[in-house]
């Protein structure tokens, strides 16, 4: 056996030892627990004692499961604080719907468009705050819904909301955005969306005139 052979054996193992060395799904789920501020026993169940699913069975509070893979994490009412650790989130495959909502966090907008599987997110009624980037849905072309109900963010609704296929739900009431309503076309899924009491300025898309006028109203 020459070098040469030995150099692409030895890559090609290496490979397959690293490949069968990634992260688990409960070592994942510790990460992101790990960079929540909470109540000790909120989460007391996440730990290494049991994994995350048993079949469609969890053995973890707030974990959904499918066929023994995360499915989506129901991490609601919890007085949850901290970081929403979205790197170790995105190395969940199965991963396809998030609510954190009635919490307490705070602070900027998580790079939600890492999460590229994702078909729903809620995170409405916490303190999240500051703008959104244009592209914060960007590439999300699985979400179907989207709840940012009751924040505190700002500045004009990202461009992004109107290029996913599939978005049928938007709920952006209850925050501080400004400027004008995205312009959706015609050929848009979207059957619900609520605006009301921001401060949003110009007229409702034709796209949107079938929409009730109180999914509009208030400053």
């Amino acid at each position: 056996m020459n070098n040469k052979t030995i150099f692409i054996t030895f890559i090609l193992l290496f490979c397959v030892v690293s490949s069968s060395y990634g992260a688990s799904d409960s070592e994942l789920l510790l990460k992101v627990k790990d960079n929540l501020e909470k109540n000790p026993e909120v989460l007391s169940t996440w730990n290494t004692s049991t994994t995350p699913c048993n079949g469609d069975h969890a053995n973890w509070r707030g974990v959904l499961c499918y066929q023994g893979k995360v499915w989506g994490l129901k991490l609601e009412n919890m007085g949850l604080k901290g970081f929403i650790d979205v790197n170790s989130l995105r190395e969940l495959p199965y991963l396809r719907t998030l609510s954190f909502m009635n919490n307490d966090f705070e602070g900027g907008w998580p790079e939600i468009n890492k999460l590229f599987g994702l078909k729903s997110l809620y995170l409405s009624n916490n303190k999240f705050s500051g703008e959104l980037p244009w592209d914060a849905f960007d590439g999300m072309q699985w979400l179907k819904k989207i709840h940012l109900s009751n924040n505190q963010f700002t500045g004009t609704i990202p461009s992004s909301v109107c290029l996913m296929p599939k978005l049928m739900v938007l709920r952006l009431d209850g925050n501080k955005f400004t400027g004008p309503i995205p312009r959706f076309t015609t050929e848009s899924k979207l059957k619900t969306i609520n605006v009301a009491n921001n401060q949003l300025q110009g007229p409702i898309p034709a796209a949107l005139s079938k929409i009730a006028a109180s999914s509009f109203s208030g400053e």
